[in-house]
């Protein structure tokens, strides 16, 4: 009795052993396993991060160099304006000095030689105020052979220097002011001026 009473014991034992060792070997299986999700996870977790950082420091970058082009072109754009002022500045100057009442006389008396053999030409100038009794007094007996009228010289106000002369009562007009000649370089310099701001020589 005591003989099979032992062989069942033994046959327990045996059984809940091999079971608990199947247990065991299925709880050691699921954490690897569980492990393994983790590891992956975090790896994956890992490279998205490392993803995105690299995306935001791209972004950041670009925008950085946008607005590093953007300041450039600021600052380019504000140098040329200030240059631009500055040789409107000099160049209405220089103007000013060079349209003087003899300057005005010798140009006018060039261009009258082109309309004086029409027998119906005239010629009417307007310069500044100051300028009018000079530029009317070279041009009086040098122009008055060649037109059937003496010419017209005007004061006025609006006009700083140099003058404005017109042909045929108003048909042929020539504007010498200081302003159109100062507008006239600006306009022919600041292109030239643009592309040596920019590099482009």
């Amino acid at each position: 009795m005591s003989e099979e009473l032992q062989n069942l014991l033994d046959k327990f034992h045996e059984v809940g052993v091999k079971k608990t060792e199947a247990e065991c070997a299925e709880l050691v299986a699921a954490a690897r396993k569980e492990a393994q999700a983790i590891r992956d996870q975090a790896k994956a977790d890992a490279a998205a991060a490392v993803k995105a950082a690299e995306e935001q420091a791209a972004a950041l970058e670009a925008r950085a160099e946008s607005a590093i082009r953007q300041a450039a072109r600021d600052i380019i754009l504000e140098l040329q304006g200030e240059l631009t002022r500055r040789i409107t500045r000099a160049v209405s100057g220089a103007a000013d000095q060079a349209l003087s009442p003899e300057f005005m006389a010798s140009l006018i008396r060039e261009l009258a030689a082109k309309f004086a053999a029409d027998p119906n030409a005239s010629v009417s100038i307007l310069t500044t105020v100051k300028d009018a009794p000079a530029l009317e007094k070279a041009l009086q007996g040098a122009l008055l052979n060649g037109f059937r009228t003496a010419p017209k010289v005007l004061g006025d106000p609006e006009i700083k220097g140099g003058c404005e002369v017109s042909f045929k009562d108003g048909q042929v007009y020539f504007d010498f002011t200081g302003e159109a000649v100062t507008e006239l370089v600006a306009d022919f310099i600041g292109p030239r001026l643009a592309k040596l701001l920019e590099g482009d020589r």
